[in-house]
């Protein structure tokens, strides 16, 4: 890209994938968040509907299992089950986009104060939340291509990492939890945001990419400690 040259909200969007650094260049100049925020929830709500038909059940028998640990008899259960049933398939779509929006905040929150006060560094908080956005669209063609093998594997469990290496029958433990957490998209997602990170805050890319690195562990330790509390 020449210097001075605009990008459109479109072309950003193609250009995380292919040329981060002069997208993020010409977000620094001028940050927007609407269009990507838009199509992430877009893809999120489509994705719950999609796959609600395959999910709800496996969810469900998972609460099942948990309620029948607690001593709970087959009538309470089947009650619980039927009201949770017919509250999630309207809440389900609302709840996955209201979740999204807070997680996506949250993040921008956590990675706005690691680099403004750990790091020392100075950025506005919508510039953060813009690049953000942006290389969460990595995260969402992961999302995409999940669900054409959701469908013809009828389940939800559905990843791209190393844990592919390990049989199902391990998918409760540590191990493959940690391996899940190292998803290919993920990686890439972390990728791209430390160029961003390096670009908005003007660091080397030695410094963003120590940073996160850092910040990807805890995410794996955090990841992993919720999978094996929940039995995810």
């Amino acid at each position: 890209m020449e210097d001075g040259q605009k990008l459109s909200a479109v072309q950003r969007i193609i250009g995380v994938f292919f040329s981060p650094r002069a997208t993020f260049e010409d977000i620094d100049r001028k940050p927007n968040w609407v269009l990507p925020l838009v199509l992430i929830l877009v893809i999120i709500i489509g994705f719950t509907l999609i796959t609600m038909p395959i999910s709800m059940p496996e969810q469900m028998e998972k609460q099942r299992e948990k309620m029948l640990e607690r001593g709970m008899d087959d009538d309470q259960i089947d009650k619980i089950m039927t009201s949770q049933e017919k509250i999630g398939k309207y809440l389900g779509p609302i709840g996955a986009a209201i979740s999204t929006i807070i997680i996506l905040l949250v993040f921008t929150l956590i990675f706005w104060f690691v680099g403004n006060i750990v790091l020392g560094g100075q950025t506005k908080f919508n510039k953060m939340f813009s690049v953000y956005l942006h290389s969460s669209l990595i995260g969402m063609l992961g999302v995409l291509f999940s669900l054409p093998l959701i469908i013809q594997k009828q389940t939800a469990d559905v990843h791209f990492s190393l844990a592919l290496l390990l049989p199902q029958e391990q998918s409760s433990t540590v191990l493959f939890n940690t391996l899940k957490a190292f998803g290919i998209f993920s990686i890439w997602q972390y990728v791209v945001l430390a160029i961003g990170f390096a670009v908005i805050y003007k660091f080397s890319m030695k410094k963003a990419g120590t940073a996160m690195v850092v910040l990807f562990l805890l995410y794996v330790i955090f990841s992993v400690a919720i999978s094996q509390i929940f039995g995810q």
